[in-house]
């Protein structure tokens, strides 16, 4: 399963291999043995999981990993609550190693999620947190004490503005599933406009709807995408949605933004971004000069910004612009690893 949350951990671990020694473990069904690859200074540890608890890949259960976890100094986990962060707490104060907790979204039941059932907070027990954005930051108030904003950052290399032409077109980025409020941007673009969704399917029911809901419309879907073909998307876009919404249109509370690399790589590529007041999405997008924010769930709201801007191809050349300028400003990977860095050495030093 890729999204944001996956591409992050994978971006930071390569650009911090270049300042420190790294290895970064992840899991796989797939998987009969471990396999272990380079690349460049990255090592990368792949463990066969044959359980994930109640069928979620965001929570693998196991603990074979944990054999290997001895020579290093900092543990850094990217999930809670989640079985193996709840292992690799037990581990680090058992062999006294610094670890340190991003949460990127997800998890699911595990010791954390009883514990808290009757009163006892895990958290108290992890070294620091090091989180995307204010928005994470909040949730984890109690422990403020403890807590960094290392945001995230954008191969500003990679995804730039490639100078081909741009359409007339709207762009969506993101996993195809009912949290992204993907159905509202499809209800508010009219017949005659392009819109472009990138993304994987992972729920064949959503998926049934926003079909539905293009029907008659300009809508195409383009479901297996590199990165060069998202570099390639952003930059032939007059505009980027990012429509995300805390209760989705089942009624279901959702797992609001938390940093959301989409907006960050577009802006990175020039291309302005109408997003919604969810989660952290405020603190990336300014409204007026990145781009817009709306309220979520109001496909009328989406639709008069993007028109907007669709209408005035001048006025958002110069957002894009802005947005370039901001990211890199403030969301580069090297700023990110910098901050984590500088935690690391402190916990160390302490």
């Amino acid at each position: 399963m890729i999204g944001g949350a996956e591409r992050y951990v994978h971006q930071l671990s390569r650009d911090m291999s270049r300042h420190a020694d790294v290895t970064m473990i992840t899991f796989s069904r797939s998987l009969r043995r471990l396999v272990v690859k380079r690349e460049d200074n990255l090592e990368i540890r792949c463990y066969p999981v044959t359980h994930f608890v109640k069928g979620n890949p965001a929570n693998p259960a196991t603990i074979a990993f944990l054999r290997d976890l001895r020579p290093f100094d900092v543990l850094h986990c990217y999930g809670h609550p989640q079985i193996v962060t709840d292992l690799c707490i037990a581990f680090a104060k058992l062999f006294r190693k610094k670890l340190f907790v991003t949460d990127i979204g997800g998890g699911g039941v595990c010791l954390s999620t009883y514990l808290s059932r009757v009163g006892i907070d895990t958290r108290w027990f992890i070294g620091g947190f090091l989180l995307l954005s204010a928005y994470s930051a909040q949730q984890h108030a109690p422990h403020v004490a403890r807590v960094r904003v290392v945001s995230g950052g954008v191969d500003t290399h990679i995804f730039r503005p490639l100078g081909v032409p741009r359409d007339r077109k709207v762009l969506f980025v993101g996993r195809l599933i009912s949290a992204k409020g993907i159905n509202y941007l499809v209800e508010a673009v009219d017949h005659s406009t392009m819109l472009r969704i990138v993304g994987r399917p992972y729920d064949r029911d959503y998926l049934g709807l926003l079909q539905t809901l293009a029907r008659g419309k300009a809508v195409e879907f383009f479901t297996d995408a590199s990165d060069e073909d998202l570099v390639r998307e952003y930059s032939s876009a007059l505009v980027t949605a990012v429509p995300s919404v805390d209760t989705d249109v089942y009624g279901n509370r959702t797992s609001a933004e938390l940093l959301s690399l989409v907006a960050l790589e577009s802006m990175a590529c020039g291309t302005p971004v109408v997003a919604t007041q969810c989660g952290a999405l405020p603190e990336v997008v300014q409204d007026g000069v990145t781009g817009f924010l709306v309220p979520p769930g109001n496909a009328n709201a989406l639709w008069e910004k993007i028109r907007f801007l669709l209408d005035r191809p001048e006025r958002a050349s110069a957002m894009g612009s802005a947005g370039r300028e901001r990211v890199l400003r403030e969301f580069t990977w090297d700023r990110v690893v910098g901050r984590c860095l500088k935690a690391y050495r402190e916990a160390l030093d302490s």
